[in-house]
């Protein structure tokens, strides 16, 4: 539920955006809890999970899940990992797993990125091929972070190329204002993002916390279909701190 809405020239909401690019060098480890809804229905949760590891690794870890009580009409279990290095010269990726089971379309991709040779290789299930990338490929869960990092440095139009499919992708993202949101997790002030894309038939709107380095707090997402699906942050730990509002 939105407490208040504050509609901000842009050009105030960069400089807002700029005063905490100090911060944007690297992101500490952290664990995120959300509640998932499709209208007024909830649906499941999902978790992420940063953890950085020696010599500038990462490894970031998203897992979604339906609640007991509609596991009768929808037993999806969604499992991504990213691992690479993040470092003053950015974000690399080295490998991405994607796992989809306990449903009717069960799912398993991988990929390998080689920044030598400037390729990819895709495995998915019994497919394999290589694809040229340029510089700054991101997979898809990596683009949270790449998201989170921009925004920290105070960038307000936000593009990415992204393997996926065994295609490449750009995922744009425009930021539009300043809300502060009520949430299960406390009260945020955040930056409202819109996902820029040619289909109009879908609508995706993000909310980003400074004070959580950018983590999205909230995504609202209409599909073509006109379900609204909603995710909403219920816990925020930081290291092994709890953080409350």
């Amino acid at each position: 539920m939105l407490t208040s809405s504050i509609k901000i020239p842009l050009l105030l909401v960069t400089a807002l955006l700029l005063s905490c690019a100090a911060h944007a060098a690297s992101l500490p480890d952290f664990e995120a809890s959300y509640q998932l809804t499709r209208g007024n229905l909830r649906i499941g949760t999902s978790t992420t999970r940063l953890v950085n590891q020696e010599n500038n690794g990462y490894l970031y870890e998203s897992r979604s899940w339906p609640i007991s009580w509609v596991s009768w009409f929808l037993n999806d279990k969604l499992h991504e990992t990213s691992s690479g290095r993040l470092d003053e010269n950015g974000l690399r990726p080295l490998s991405y797993h994607y796992s989809r089971s306990g449903g009717k379309k069960e799912r398993e991709a991988s990929l390998t990125f080689d920044w030598n040779a400037m390729t990819v290789a895709n495995h998915v299930e019994d497919s394999r091929w290589k694809m040229d990338i340029p510089v700054g490929t991101l997979d898809k869960l990596a683009s949270q972070l790449g998201m989170m990092l921009a925004l920290g440095r105070g960038e307000t139009d936000i593009t990415f190329n992204i393997a996926d499919g065994g295609k490449l992708k750009q995922y744009r993202f425009k930021v539009l204002e300043l809300e502060t949101l009520e949430l299960p997790a406390g009260q945020f002030e955040t930056v409202k993002l819109t996902v820029l894309r040619d289909n109009k038939n879908r609508e995706t709107y993000l909310w980003c916390a400074p004070h959580l380095n950018y983590l999205p707090v909230r995504i609202w997402q209409r599909e073509k279909d006109d379900a609204i699906y909603q995710s909403d942050l219920e816990s925020f730990t930081v290291g092994s701190v709890a953080v409350q509002q």
